[in-house]
């Protein structure tokens, strides 16, 4: 299988292939159930991941991980009620690619957005991507940027809400390549799919796999894939840096625990985490999800999760977008 094979060499280049088993000293953890608060609501590709996750954490360990969803607010008051939870492992975050940009966004949050907590693993990523309608005369990501710079701020995109990853790719897309589009926020990807089709609005940045059945179908074309390498779930699309456009956004999951956690805890999860990530299941119902696996280690996350971090800074004060205070 293609995408355990591309698990399999992120783990070795990670070093975490030598972990994958729980150490002896660790296995008196967990002694009780651990919590694991995610900020999206039930449903949602983030919260099948998570509970996918929990669910193999409660085979390896012997107990058992409830997932609980706290939304509002950019998943920051799920964010906060971890920050302010014991340092003990037993309470834990999901946070995504969503959550960075709020962190961005929040400035009068009780905790700090980074600092408030201790990375443990970026569980996988979710490819993103630039599509239009099928009958749209924009048949490369070129020809969007032709046509842009054209006639600026002429083209629509729609995004699946302000503030949220997608209005920060478009955003983003506009910085690299020089041009104006005219951002149309949606509340959720449904809604924004349904305009496109039907030709109210051209251009359209959101998660590949929420794009797939309507690609399937001919109603849609996809420009580019916004990752570093092409998507396992649509090998055939080229990547934005493919094209001579060095985008590169996706979204993910990653579990965070409180800031002050021993770090003989952190290994344990860690571990713990790429011995479910490893099996054969696990991958394939990811892939099912749109998800593909990374179980990156503690150093690794806390490196990404700062580049995310200082990249939606650059954007938001670039492209002006803030929240109502």
């Amino acid at each position: 299988m293609h995408s355990r094979r591309t698990f399999l060499k992120l783990a070795a280049t990670s070093g975490i292939v030598s972990a994958l088993s729980v150490p002896a000293w660790a296995q008196s953890f967990p002694s009780k159930p651990v919590k694991i608060i995610l900020g999206l609501a039930p449903g949602a590709s983030t919260d099948v991941g998570t509970r996918l996750l929990a669910q193999g954490l409660a085979e390896v360990t012997g107990q058992s991980f409830i997932v609980e969803n706290r939304t509002g607010a950019g998943s920051t008051i799920a964010a906060a009620a971890v920050a302010a939870s014991p340092a003990d492992g037993y309470t834990l975050f999901m946070g995504t690619g969503s959550y960075a940009t709020s962190a961005v966004l929040y400035h009068s949050l009780r905790f700090d957005p980074v600092k408030s907590f201790q990375p443990i693993t970026q569980l996988n990523q979710f490819p993103s991507a630039i599509a239009v309608d099928a009958k749209s005369d924009i048949h490369t990501l070129q020809n969007l940027i032709d046509r842009a710079k054209a006639s600026p701020g002429s083209i629509a995109y729609a995004s699946t809400g302000y503030g949220g990853q997608t209005h920060f790719a478009g955003e983003y897309f506009q910085m690299l390549t020089g041009t104006k589009l005219l951002h149309v926020p949606y509340k959720g990807g449904g809604p924004a799919l349904q305009d496109v089709i039907a030709g109210r609005v051209p251009v359209i940045f959101v998660d590949l796999f929420t794009l797939m059945p309507q690609v399937k179908t001919g109603n849609l074309r996809v420009l580019a894939v916004t990752g570093a390498r092409r998507a396992e779930i649509a090998p055939s699309v080229p990547t934005a840096i493919e094209q001579g456009v060095k985008l590169e956004i996706t979204a993910w999951l990653g579990l965070f625990a409180p800031a002050g956690t021993p770090n003989r805890i952190i290994e344990s999860l860690h571990s713990s985490v790429v011995t479910v990530a490893r099996r054969d299941d696990f991958i394939r119902r990811m892939a099912e999800s749109g998800a593909e696996v990374v179980a990156s280690s503690p150093s690794q996350f806390a490196e990404f999760f700062q580049r995310e971090i200082a990249l939606y800074k650059k954007v938001a004060a670039a492209a002006n977008i803030r929240l109502e205070s």
